[in-house]
């Protein structure tokens, strides 16, 4: 998508979808300045993060520069000739992680060869089987693709090590995501260059509004409550919803029958130890049927108080939307347009890089 052109931006959309939040203009506006008609995906969004991270001294490299692809061929190239020897590690390593417990972040297809081919605004997987490279509407020889090579990309695990060819790195500082590229890339590292960077956690956030920290405490609920799905997470809020003194009904009844089913069933099995596998399924069942009443109340309470929906609502799509974390769903268009252009310098303010564990951070 990098060499291709905007066209149509749809900033009527964005307006509507920024309205009224405190800077949705001013952010509209810096949207506008850099993604405009003319410019391609890759510029507008390597302008836009130099203007949004201009005090942070930030290297930006576009890797589909020309002059980077040039230097970059000649990797790229080895890559092609070393291609059955290479996905033969990485399946090796992917067995490995999965007989270890772990699982390979990425899966290799029969035939994978790690490159695309790139075309003025295509990108298409290339195939190796039987000595021959082949892409859908063309195939080469090895000695062929590697005369090629300004015309490659890498893939996922390859391109963390091309990286590193053009940019000798000490330490990559990484997310969840990409950091477990790196169990099967390394691979790639000793095959290829014969070293590898030191792998550092990035901070990680999930950001808080005012509102949202008000009613996580009206609630009594924590940010990890609402890691679930959006049901779960409403039945938790509507639980809290509960009269006191039917919740603590329902605490009463539930110690009292586990009291009495305990004693019951030792007598059971003192009588018949056969008995013991049905008493526990018909008890189980008891628990079941109470914790199903208890459920049905809380809903029953949801149902009568509507901004407890809303509520809910709130919280489970700032914290947990479609059951991501939040990093790995929004932009950071939205928040910018809630929390100022100044966030990035706020956030950084914030980070603890002696403290790997994700933070929440209320803005």
């Amino acid at each position: 998508m990098g060499d291709v052109e905007l066209a149509d931006v749809p900033y009527e959309e964005i307006e509507k979808a920024l309205e009224g939040m405190p800077f949705g203009n001013a952010v509209l506006e810096k949207l506008k300045e850099h993604y405009r008609a003319g410019n391609t995906f890759g510029g507008a969004f390597k302008s836009f993060l130099q203007d949004l991270l201009k005090d942070f001294g930030v290297i930006f490299l576009d890797p589909l520069a020309p002059e980077i692809r040039e230097v970059g061929a000649q990797f790229l190239s080895e890559v092609v000739e070393r291609v059955p020897e290479l996905t033969s590690e990485l399946r090796k390593r992917s067995e490995d992680l999965e007989a270890a417990g772990y699982h390979a972040q990425v899966h290799l297809d029969a035939g994978s060869s790690l490159l695309f081919y790139l075309e003025p605004g295509k990108r298409s997987a290339l195939k190796f089987k039987d000595g021959r490279f082949s892409a859908k509407d063309h195939s080469y020889r090895t000695k062929e693709l590697r005369e090629r090579a300004q015309h490659l990309s890498p893939n996922a695990l390859l391109r963390p090590v091309m990286q590193d060819y053009l940019l000798p790195t000490l330490s990559y500082v990484g997310g969840p995501a990409e950091i477990a590229y790196m169990a099967q890339s390394e691979v790639l590292y000793q095959g290829l260059l014969g070293r590898m960077p030191v792998i550092y956690p990035r901070n990680s956030f999930t950001l808080l509004d005012q509102r949202a920290e008000k009613l996580l405490g009206r609630y009594e609920l924590h940010v990890s409550d609402f890691l679930d799905s959006h049901e779960r997470v409403k039945c938790t809020v509507a639980r809290k919803l509960i009269p006191h003194d039917l919740q603590g009904e329902f605490t009463n009844v539930r110690s009292g029958v586990t009291s009495s089913i305990h004693e019951l069933r030792e007598k059971l099995v003192t009588f018949d130890p056969t008995l013991a596998a049905a008493a526990d399924k018909s008890f189980a069942k008891i628990a079941y049927q109470l914790d199903k009443l208890a459920s049905k109340t809380a809903r029953e309470t949801m149902r009568r108080d509507r901004h407890a929906t809303t509520d809910a609502d709130y919280l489970s799509n700032l914290i947990y939307p479609q059951r991501h974390l939040q990093e790995r769903f929004y932009s950071i268009i939205p928040f910018l347009a809630k929390h100022g252009l100044d966030l990035p310098e706020r956030l950084y303010q914030q980070t603890q890089l002696a403290c790997p564990d994700h933070m929440i951070r209320t803005i």
